[in-house]
């Protein structure tokens, strides 16, 4: 709080000192404008301190898990569309998203089918690489993996 006093008594001083030596005119009432600006700036300094919005160590200013979650919940519903439209079998999907220092990663897909057997095996996870899809897992309904990359 001094350190704030001593500051404030400083720019009034100086504030009172140009304008005795500035000449009357039109720079005078510049500076004179200018001066008053950095007077009231400094007196509301305080109350600026009291919105900082800064984050602290630590805290991120977005919640990074949900953001993950509803990414991955589009993105699975989207590989199921895309499964169930091009390759005609009815499927749940799962895509794993993850935030790895500020990046936002798939870090797989996983495709549970009814009645799969290898062949729909090798074809659903041919589609999948097609489309730009890596680390793919084909499981039947029922939890039993059938084939994981």
């Amino acid at each position: 709080m001094t350190a704030y006093l001593l500051t404030a008594a400083g720019v009034i001083f100086l504030t009172v000192i140009v304008s005795f030596i500035i000449p009357d005119g039109k720079l005078n009432k510049s500076v004179n404008f200018i001066l008053r600006l950095v007077c009231i700036g400094v007196l509301l300094s305080p109350v600026t301190k009291l919105f900082d919005l800064t984050p602290t160590a630590g805290e991120n200013l977005a919640d990074y898990d949900y953001i993950c979650e509803i990414y991955s919940q589009t993105q699975s519903e989207a590989v199921k569309k895309s499964v169930e439209e091009n390759l005609n079998l009815q499927c749940d999907c799962h895509v794993s998203i993850t935030m790895n220092d500020g990046v936002i990663n798939e870090d797989g897909v996983t495709v549970y089918v009814e009645d799969c057997d290898s062949e729909k095996v090798k074809i659903i996870e041919e589609y999948l690489k097609s489309i730009g899809y890596i680390n793919i897992s084909v499981n039947e309904k029922g939890n039993r993996i059938l084939q994981t990359k």
